[in-house]
């Protein structure tokens, strides 16, 4: 019996071993699969001019790379880019990856961020940002960088491109005009009042009537900039983007153009693709791509799966 005890006790021992063993085996892997993931850093740049705060984040490597990723989120839409697989398969295909994002409108400064939410100061914004983190030397020069924007974010690329080395920009779910300008046609009935632009004026804007978002879309270009008339956004806003087509920078901007659309994205005008195609046929030192996808759902996992699929390859050609 003593003999039987005693075996029982040491196999138990082994037992526990294994156990151990297989728990820091566990937790080892927890650790590789930590160290293997982008490093994200989300801090905020300090404007000297604003004197407020511009986030952003940043996932760069051990050696700042040669090669950058610049996002540029939407406005209207929320966006977690840095907690998609694509966001991580960028990184692992050599990438640094700067997202830009706009100053919160709250707080002590609301009045002087609301102020300022216009497109040329959006721009500068980014501008500074950009050129601070390369004097610090953040980021590279870069020998090779794509910028990619959602909607609004979309209409600033031709802006940043010519003095930030770019050579490859990506477009998501924008046009060769202005956001506005599509808001204008579903108002003025130019685009259809389906249930799928009525649920996306509710849910952006707050407003599930046609005849109320009519009058708040004219009101945008007759009332004061000061005011608020559609949505949280000042006028100023919407006609900063809409004063000046992005395609008047456009049409001038060398590298090449990669632009995706959803068919079923509510301000989705087909008439906006041929006219880029036959727009990219005048432009010298520059060529154009086109992609239409499908289950627009304001970017839920599945719609950041179908931009993986048609926007990694444009990483992995260049690492």
């Amino acid at each position: 019996m003593e003999r039987s005890t005693g075996f029982g006790k040491t196999f138990a021992k082994v037992q526990n071993l294994r156990g151990m063993v297989f728990l820091a085996g566990i937790f080892l892997l927890s650790l590789s699969a930590c160290k293997t993931g982008a490093p994200v850093q989300k801090t905020a740049y300090l404007e000297p001019y604003l004197r407020d705060s511009i986030p952003y984040s940043l996932a760069s490597h051990e050696k700042v790379s040669e090669q950058l990723l610049i996002f540029l989120p939407p406005a209207i839409d929320t966006v977690q880019f840095e907690e998609t697989e694509l966001y991580q398969e960028i990184f692992k295909a050599g990438y640094d990856i700067l997202c830009i994002y706009q100053p919160p409108a709250e707080g002590a400064f609301f009045y002087s961020r609301k102020s300022l939410e216009f497109k040329g100061q959006q721009v500068q914004n980014a501008q500074n940002l950009i050129s601070h983190l390369r004097k610090q030397k953040k980021i590279a020069g870069s020998e090779h960088s794509i910028l990619m924007g959602i909607e609004q974010g979309a209409y600033m690329i031709p802006s940043l491109m010519a003095n930030n080395h770019i050579d490859t920009a990506i477009y998501i779910t924008a046009s060769p005009f202005s956001m506005y300008m599509s808001l204008q046609r579903i108002a003025e009935g130019r685009m259809e009042w389906n249930a799928a632009r009525q649920k996306f004026v509710k849910d952006k804007f707050g407003i599930d009537s046609l005849r109320v978002f009519k009058q708040k879309v004219e009101d945008v270009e007759n009332l004061s900039s000061e005011l608020y008339s559609l949505g949280s956004f000042t006028n100023m806003y919407w006609l900063s983007y809409h004063a000046n087509y992005m395609m008047e920078e456009y049409r001038l901007t060398p590298g090449h153009q990669y632009w995706i659309f959803y068919e079923d994205y509510p301000l989705y005008k087909a008439s906006d693709l041929d006219y880029l195609k036959l727009l990219d046929k005048t432009k010298t030192n520059a060529s154009g791509a086109y992609q239409v996808l499908n289950g627009y759902q304001s970017f839920s996992k599945e719609n950041w799966e179908q931009l993986e699929d048609v926007i990694l390859p444009y990483f992995k050609e260049q690492s």
